[in-house]
């Protein structure tokens, strides 16, 4: 059982199928083009991915932030229409 499985593992490895997921993704925000063929290194590439990290960024820092005001003021965020308890 465990070498049957170890064969359809090394057939269907695991980065196939993360390698798909990130040519779905990609293709789904139109980074990719059907049939077409797309250099990783193409500056709009480049472009959306840093503007995807930095977006990254900004949501790390502002959830940050809200956790430090939950315990210095939790009152005050409480009263606040800014954010919800999700």
């Amino acid at each position: 059982m465990l070498s049957e499985f170890r064969d359809r593992l090394i057939a269907h490895g695991p980065e196939q199928q993360i390698l798909d997921a990130i040519l779905a993704q990609c293709s789904k925000r139109g980074l990719l083009r059907a049939g077409g063929r797309a250099r990783t290194d193409s500056t709009h590439v480049i472009a959306c991915i840093r503007d995807l990290n930095r977006l990254e960024f900004v949501t790390e820092t502002m959830r940050c932030a809200l956790e430090a005001l939950a315990v210095a003021a939790p009152a005050w965020l409480a009263g606040t229409d800014a954010v919800n308890a999700d």
